[in-house]
């Protein structure tokens, strides 16, 4: 079966040579790259088995540690003890959390599987310690009736954690999950998620997409509300989000990032947000909420007189979110000062909006990505919302320093025009969070370089 999952990569285009050096990189294809060696065997009976698969340390990402072996795992028939963990009621508002960082905190005999054959799994990235530590394989006993949970669907044991309410994060979840579906042949409405994780969300901003695109089999489940012991018949444990392969850290080959189009990966995930998802139909009003949204003085007069933009541009206002969180990098200063500047040296039937995606539902993130040909930003979580955007739209990326490229690897691949340029700045601490004051004239010069190249 695993050999056959490999082998489907090159039925099925992953590596056509038109779009080479992007395929090479999509989030799929690399996910695979663990079925490359048989998987690890680490107990197996009649009726039970847990596999688990291992990236290899030469691949392109997973450079997150010393050991640097991702896992992916497959189990059937064993049964799952929800009292065996904990919580630990953080919240997504900072400081970190350096004990836990909202991982699971399971118990042994959380996990609860009979075995014949029984193999001691080492190796793995230590990201997964608690997860194998809280297996137990002695005989169980017990005579008690056992609910079966999700009967008939498989099972997603998802380990979110500290990190998921934040963008990049959380699409690295997404795209495991998606991943793990796409190479098992699994659908949706035959899957069941249940998340481990012992932090609190408020207000998730990917739950919808998890129910609508993932979990279509039964709303997902979270570990603290089950109250009872259950059995599962089929279920995967999906990588953490540390553990994706949208986290590329070694040199990119030469010819990259000139994609010629979005790469399949990339293609599922808007395809499948295009068939599940309700997304709002944006419309800027320029009457909106002005915390959230801003239009320049002459952006507005064109809509009052005209109202015929040709092109959409969308900076995003770099707030600190959520509420009351403390020690935030990169908070745009000086947003308002660079939407006024812009929007005076560009034709008036350019739109520009200024807007703090972060406070607003993702499907309305999404919706307005849809409505951008060019996405201005400091580099950061939230430039990963330009994988939404219509292919051939730009990201321009606006960096302090050289620092890593995922946001802009993961914008190519989905099919757009990239670029990232080193601005000079001032920083301020403001309220235990850090301010960045760009140079205006600095951002203006390098936007316009890149506007001329691709709209002009």
């Amino acid at each position: 079966m695993y050999n056959d999952i490999y082998e489907k990569f090159k039925v099925d285009n992953f590596l056509s040579k038109e779009n080479k050096n992007c395929n090479q990189f999509d989030p799929i294809y690399l996910m695979g790259e663990r079925f490359k060696k048989k998987p690890i065997k680490i107990c197996e009976s009649k009726e039970s088995f847990h596999i688990c698969f291992i990236n290899s340390k030469f691949s392109y990402y997973n450079k997150i540690s010393k050991s640097k072996y991702g896992t992916l795992c497959k189990i059937e028939n064993f049964i799952l003890d929800p009292l065996k963990s904990n919580q630990t009621n953080y919240i997504y508002k900072g400081p970190i959390d350096q004990i836990h960082r909202g991982a699971p905190i399971l118990s042994k005999g959380f996990f609860n599987m009979n075995c014949d054959i029984y193999r001691n799994f080492r190796g793995y990235n230590k990201i997964y310690k608690n997860y194998f530590n809280s297996w137990n394989y002695n005989k169980n006993k017990e005579k008690e009736i056992i609910h079966e949970l999700a009967p008939g669907k498989t099972v997603l044991l998802i380990s979110r954690n500290q990190d998921s309410p934040n963008v990049f994060h959380g699409i690295s979840e997404l795209i495991n999950a998606i991943s793990v579906i796409y190479l098992f042949n699994l659908k949706p409405e035959n899957i069941q998620i249940i998340f481990l994780e012992s932090m609190k969300f408020k207000n998730d901003p990917f739950y919808e997409l998890y129910k609508n695109l993932i979990s279509r089999g039964g709303e997902p489940l979270f570990i603290r509300d089950l109250k009872q012991i259950y059995h599962i018949s089929s279920a995967f444990h999906i990588p953490i989000n540390w553990d994706s392969p949208l986290f590329i850290r070694l040199p990119i080959p030469k010819g990259y990032p000139d994609c010629k189009y979005s790469t399949k990966t990339y293609n599922i995930f808007n395809n499948l947000i295009n068939k599940y998802i309700k997304l709002p139909n944006f419309n800027d009003s320029f009457l909106s909420d002005k915390k959230i949204y801003y239009y320049p003085k002459n952006v507005i007069n064109n809509f009052k007189s005209n109202n015929n933009f040709i092109k959409s541009i969308t900076i995003q206002w770099r707030k600190v979110w959520p509420k009351g969180r403390k020690f935030q990098k990169r908070i745009l200063g000086n947003a308002q000062e660079l939407a006024d500047k812009l929007s005076s040296v560009l034709p008036k039937n350019y739109l520009i909006r200024l807007v703090d995606t972060a406070s607003l539902p993702f499907s309305t993130q999404i919706s307005i990505m849809r409505k951008t040909d060019l996405l201005i930003g400091i580099h950061g979580a939230g430039l990963a919302l330009s994988i939404f955007m219509p292919t051939k739209s730009i990201l321009h990326e606006i960096i302090l320093k050289e620092s890593n490229k995922d946001p802009i690897v993961m914008s190519s691949l989905s099919g757009h025009k990239t670029y990232s340029d080193i601005i000079k700045s001032e920083k301020k601490i403001i309220n235990d969070n850090e301010f960045i004051f760009l140079n205006i004239p600095e951002v203006i010069k390098k936007s316009m370089k890149h506007i001329k190249a691709n709209f002009f």
